[in-house]
């Protein structure tokens, strides 16, 4: 192989792979505040919405993020919890019982917040947009079964 053709060869391949990494870590960004700016982002370029419903979408966002981080606050001692459960010599069908519904508890206990702060923005919504969002929905609802790329 030439000189001149291997050199091309690892500038080709070193743009590549600084375009994929690039790439995977913009679209698996790990912070979940990220991800949630983005959202609200995306549905306010989708739908046009004003300031009002900007507002709306963004009170949803911090109920959803707040529910969020407070179940992931737990997630590390549940895990430390189902692996005591699952070395233990006989699984105690009680502990995961109980585990379980201390979970659903909390997100009980915060549903009525996330249903009235969504209530509070869907409410906030002209015909149209609300159109989009279920033609979004169907749409979806018919791309099911067709892998997670197809639109």
């Amino acid at each position: 192989m030439k000189r001149s053709t291997k050199i091309i060869s690892a500038v080709v391949l070193s743009i590549g792979l600084i375009g994929g990494t690039t790439a995977y870590a913009t679209y698996k960004a790990s912070d979940a505040d990220a991800r949630a700016a983005y959202v609200v982002t995306y549905i306010s370029s989708e739908l046009n919405l004003d300031d009002k419903q900007k507002q709306l979408l963004g009170e949803l966002r911090d109920k959803v993020m707040a529910v969020r981080s407070t179940l992931h606050a737990q997630g590390k001692p549940l895990h430390q919890d189902v692996a005591k459960l699952v070395g233990a010599d006989k699984f105690d069908q009680q502990q995961a019982l109980d585990m379980i519904n201390s979970k659903t508890e909390l997100v009980k206990s915060e549903a009525p917040e996330i249903i009235a702060a969504f209530g509070n923005f869907l409410d906030g919504l002209n015909s149209e947009q609300k159109a989009e969002i279920l033609e979004f929905i169907e749409h979806k609802k018919e791309a099911r079964g067709h892998g997670w790329k197809h639109n």
